[in-house]
């Protein structure tokens, strides 16, 4: 049996801080199943265990645009940049493991409290209403993200034992119908305000919901879902570049994200984006064709403007691409053309820094304390307008979203010409996607989706080579080659690998 099975499915799990590799059940140091979840401090300690778990899967999701046509991983061993390359299968990288491993503890996690909090007696009916629907909500969230790396997995509804070991893959759609099942439980748990910062909400809870819906093509509900979110009270931070510092969390753009404090509990994401000429890792690249995606000032693509001037590409340009990618030429921290050994572009998205000349550089920190967004009220303007327009074409409403998101006042683009197909309207849609939301951990499952996948990546260059994307088998990951060591199993694995 695998180690990470022995975490799965051992009885003492739960905890921030317990991520040891075997349970030690005799050590006066650990605390047996038989006397924990007594108080509500066992209560808060167990949920922890849950966001610990969300946490750890979620800090790494910038990755995800490197598997897409947006961006390159400059470092095979990241674990990543394989599946991008084609040459992935069941044994690694480790992404596909990892997503697996993660995913799994935390429904571990969530299946011990929610089974225990309903034996337990004296706790507070709103906190009590509140916990139950965050590990409703997790469960969800872990069970759609195994869902789109890996299809139909086993569907686990209670404490882990042993034997789960040998369950065979329920259905996609067995497992969605649970998801949909969990979230629409927590939306009728959930505040629609936490009292504690990050804590998850009724908005997130709807918002997940609306994705969900979305990535299944299920369209009238994922627009009637991501409507009613709408009509919550969120609004567009009105500065993008802002929008991603410190500074600035938890404003009304952010429905969910990952919270992290530096240097305690921070994240690596502003070390893996910066720039390696002061102290960052360049880990994740912008490809040229995400820069060529962003639209002149005028509404039209590079390649019909007359605004665009080969020789100064980077003027007159979506404000989104200097306000999310650091352009050659461009001066950062007093260094010119600062990010040439990696094709002439670095992230700013998620950092710190912006094109402005200090005389000293400053390295980027270890660790960020900045949160990682992982559903804002943007992306639900967009969900709302592909569902409509997929299912009922491109109205006012369908207008009224995408035109809201390019009206930003640090955007300010002009409005979707009138007229539009839906056809048309739809590769609108997308291309807003793909701009606003690059670093989001969207693009990947976008293209994938909308079954493009092949289209986009085979024969993309970079750095590393040519991009190869079999359509008869990375439509999904593969089951991690660990899974079929366990004795007995009944799992089996995804065509192709």
């Amino acid at each position: 049996m695998k180690t990470y099975i022995k975490i799965i499915f051992g009885l003492f799990f739960i905890f921030a801080s317990c991520d040891e590799d075997i349970l030690e059940v005799s050590s006066t140091t650990q605390i047996s199943s038989e006397t924990f979840w007594q108080t509500e401090s066992d209560v808060r300690l167990g949920l922890n265990g849950i966001y610990n778990r969300f946490s750890a899967l979620e800090q790494n999701y910038i990755y995800f645009d490197v598997m897409s046509d947006n961006a390159y991983n400059n470092y095979p061993w990241e674990g990543y940049k394989a599946i991008a390359d084609g040459t992935h299968d069941a044994s690694g990288p480790g992404a596909i493991s990892w997503i697996w491993a993660d995913c799994f503890r935390g429904i571990g996690r969530a299946n011990v409290l929610l089974e225990n909090i309903e034996t337990m007696d004296g706790l507070n009916s709103d906190f009590k209403n509140s916990t139950m629907g965050e590990a409703l909500f997790f469960r969800a969230f872990f069970y759609f993200t195994l869902t789109d790396f890996y299809g139909g997995v086993p569907l686990i509804l209670e404490s882990p034992k042993l034997e789960h070991g040998q369950l065979p893959r329920d259905s996609k759609e067995v497992v969605i119908t649970q998801v949909l099942a969990d979230l629409n439980a927590a939306a009728a748990l959930l505040p629609e305000n936490q009292s504690e910062v990050g804590k998850i909400t009724k908005g997130a809870a709807k918002a997940l919901k609306s994705r969900v819906l979305l990535y299944n093509s299920r369209w009238g509900e994922a627009a009637t879902a991501a409507q009613e979110v709408m009509g919550m009270g969120y609004s567009l931070f009105p500065n993008y570049r802002d929008l991603f510092r410190e500074v600035n969390e938890n404003n009304k753009e952010v429905i969910f994200d990952a919270q992290y404090i530096s240097p305690e509990q921070g994240n690596f994401m502003e070390l893996y984006l910066g720039s390696y000429t002061i102290g960052g890792w360049s880990s994740v690249v912008p490809l040229q064709n995400m820069v060529d995606e962003y639209e002149m000032i005028d509404g039209n693509s590079i390649d019909e403007s007359i605004l665009f001037d080969p020789s100064n590409p980077y003027e007159n340009r979506d404000p989104r691409l200097k306000q999310t990618i650091s352009v050659p030429g461009a001066t950062l921290n007093g260094i010119v053309n600062h990010v040439g050994e990696f094709g002439g572009f670095c992230f700013k998205k998620y950092t710190e820094y912006d094109e402005f000349d200090v005389v000293s550089a400053t390295p980027y920190p270890t660790q960020s304390g900045l949160n990682a967004i992982i559903i804002r009220y943007a992306e639900i303007l967009l969900t709302y307008a592909e569902a409509k327009n997929e299912a009922s074409g491109p109205d006012a409403t369908v207008y009224a979203a995408i035109n809201e998101i390019r009206a930003r006042p640090s955007v300010n683009m002009p409005p979707l010409p009138s007229g539009l197909t839906k056809e048309e309207m739809r590769q609108a849609i997308r291309h807003e996607r793909r701009v606003e939301l690059l670093l989001e951990g969207t693009r990947y499952s976008d293209i994938r989706r909308w079954g493009i996948a092949e289209d986009v990546l085979n024969g993309l260059t970079d750095a590393g080579g040519t991009r190869v994307f079999n359509p008869s088998r990375d439509y999904l990951f593969p089951i991690p080659s660990g899974e079929f060591d366990i004795e007995g199993t009944k799992l089996e694995q995804n065509p192709g690998y």
